[in-house]
């Protein structure tokens, strides 16, 4: 696999569903988002550089979008990097939903 990891010992492959389970660890850290009720809301592509991450988000009412998808951006990079060593070249976040509930209860 063109993301293996070689080591003087073999190779190390991480599977896609740890990426993602990864991502889904970083998001549940930032206040206000919310991986997106969608049946494939984080998806993962390999190429040569590295992993291509799409994400689903579910915003909060009141949210400031970009600081917090900057925010999410880099921590799941650094986070990936950090603990499995592959290279994420992009992560696109896109943001589906809106949760008004904070809204209604005002």
């Amino acid at each position: 696999m063109a993301n293996d990891i070689i080591s003087k010992d073999g190779n190390i492959e991480v599977s896609d569903g740890v990426i993602i389970t990864f991502v889904e660890k970083v998001v549940t850290e930032i206040k206000g988002i919310s991986i997106s009720k969608k049946k494939k809301s984080i998806k993962v592509t390999t190429y040569d550089g590295g992993k291509k991450i799409d994400c689903f988000l579910e915003v909060n009412y009141g949210v400031i979008i970009p600081e917090v998808v900057s925010t999410l951006q880099s921590e799941v990079k650094k986070t990936i990097k950090i603990m499995t060593g592959v290279n994420v070249t992009e992560f696109n976040v896109i943001i589906d939903s809106l949760n008004i509930d904070t809204l209604l209860e005002k």
